[in-house]
C-alpha cells in the first residue's frame, strides 16, 4: 500500500514535484523491503538501489531509515483514528460479541496495509527507543480510547485500565500474523473471532 508522505525534507525545504515523487519511491521501497527482510538488515544502500538512485539522494529526503518508519507510523495513526471514529464512544460494546468483532475488524482491516511498519514500530518501541515509544502510543491511542470508553461506561473510577493495555498489546501482536494463512491451525477468521471473544469478555468483566 503506497504511503503518502509529508512535503518537507530534513532541512525543512519543500521538494519539487519530482522530488516528492523520489521521496515517495524511497518510502515505498523501504516498506516493501520491511515486508521481506528483518528491519536491521536493511541499509540505506539497499533502499537507494531499489529505487535506482544513490544514498546521497536518500539523505536529501530522510535523515535515516528510522525516519521513514516514523513518518509511516504517523499515517498509520491518522488512518487508525479515522477507522475507529464510530467506535470512540464505546457504544459498540452494547452489541455484545458482534460489536467486539466489528471493533477488532476495524482495527485489523485498517492496519492490513501497514503491517511491516506495525511490526517494526512495535518491536523497536518495546526496546524503549523514545521516538518509537511516542509513535506507538500515537498509533494505538484510538484503539485504547475506544476500549476505555467501553470499559468505563459503568466504571468511571478508571477500573479496567490494565485490561485496555493488555487488549491493545494483543491486537498489535495479532496484526503481525494477519498475512499468515494459518497460525497453530487457526485461520485468520478464527484468530479474529478469538480476539473478539477476548475483547467482549474483558469489557463485560468491567460492566458486570
Amino acid at each position: 500500500m503506497p504511503t503518502h508522505v509529508v512535503t518537507r525534507t530534513p532541512d525543512r525545504r519543500v521538494p519539487s514535484q519530482r522530488g516528492l515523487q523520489t521521496r515517495q519511491k524511497l518510502m515505498d521501497a523501504t516498506t516493501q523491503l520491511l515486508a521481506t527482510r528483518p528491519y536491521r538488515d536493511i541499509k540505506v544502500m539497499d533502499i537507494a538501489q531499489a529505487v535506482g538512485t544513490s544514498p546521497a539522494t536518500f539523505y536529501q529526503y530522510f535523515p535515516d531509515i528510522e525516519g521513514i518508519v516514523l513518518e509511516a507510523s504517523g499515517l498509520l495513526a491518522k488512518e487508525t483514528k479515522a477507522a475507529l471514529k464510530d467506535f470512540k464512544d464505546g457504544s459498540w460494546s452494547s452489541d455484545g460479541l458482534p460489536g467486539a468483532a466489528r471493533m477488532v475488524d476495524a482495527v485489523l482491516d485498517g492496519w492490513s496495509g501497514h503491517l511491516p511498519v506495525v511490526r517494526v514500530l512495535t518491536a523497536v518501541a518495546a526496546e524503549g527507543e523514545p521516538r518509537f515509544v511516542k509513535a506507538y502510543a500515537a498509533a494505538t491511542r484510538p484503539i485504547a480510547r475506544a476500549l476505555t470508553a467501553a470499559t468505563q461506561t459503568t466504571t468511571p473510577d478508571g477500573a479496567g485500565k490494565e485490561l485496555v493495555h493488555a487488549l491493545v498489546s494483543g491486537l498489535t501482536a495479532a496484526a503481525g500474523h494477519e498475512n499468515a494463512g494459518t497460525v497453530q491451525g487457526l485461520t485468520k477468521y478464527q484468530r479474529r473471532q478469538g480476539l473478539a471473544r477476548l475483547v467482549h469478555a474483558a469489557v463485560a468483566s468491567t460492566t458486570a
